[in-house]
This record gives C-alpha cells, sequence and structure tokens, in this order.
C-alpha cells in the first residue's frame, strides 16, 4: 500500500486482540517521522475519548473503500486503463498542486 502523511498501518491486531501472523514493514520514499503505540495504549485512547475511535474508524473505512477501487480496477479493465487508472490515482493522493 501507498500511504499518505499521517497514516497508520499494523493495526489487525489491534482490531481482533490477536496477535497478526502478518509482519509489517515499511519503506519509505521521503523522510519520514514513525510512532509507534502499544495495543493497550490505543485500547485505552479509544475508551477515554470515543473521537479517537471515530476517527480510526474513519481511516479504515477509507483504506477498505481504497482497496474495493483497485480491486475493481485491477479485474474489470484492459492493461491500459489500469494503468491510467493507477496514476490518476498517484496523482490524487501525491501529486503536488501547480501553482
Amino acid at each position: 500500500a501507498l500511504l499518505r502523511e499521517n497514516s497508520l498501518f499494523g493495526v489487525l491486531s489491534l482490531l481482533t486482540g490477536h496477535r497478526s501472523d502478518r509482519f509489517y514493514h515499511a519503506v519509505a520514499f521521503t523522510r519520514v517521522e514513525m510512532v509507534t503505540a502499544p495495543a493497550a495504549s490505543v485500547r485505552a485512547a479509544i475508551e477515554a475519548d470515543t473521537a479517537v475511535g471515530l476517527r480510526l474508524l474513519q481511516g479504515l473505512s477509507s483504506r477498505i473503500l481504497q482497496t474495493e477501487t483497485m480491486i475493481e480496477t485491477l479485474t474489470h479493465r484492459d492493461m491500459s486503463s489500469r494503468l491510467v487508472s493507477f496514476l490518476l490515482v498517484l496523482c490524487r493522493d501525491f501529486g503536488v498542486p501547480d501553482d
């Protein structure tokens, strides 16, 4: 996945309550600051302030929609259309506006 600024990854074990068998890794194309938090601390923050849980849910919902769109693009279009769709996604998510 290509992630934007302030994105989360590796949240499956937090949501399921079980340690995930998946190992997460990331490669940064630019300079980044990565912050980690124990699952118990995140759960406590959600319990203390429901806005935290809502924000997490919004982010995960957005990622599901992006995944569904990508699956549809990859399975129902010819090669050139898939390439154009992918380039448009890159422009939308990572493009720099022309001034």
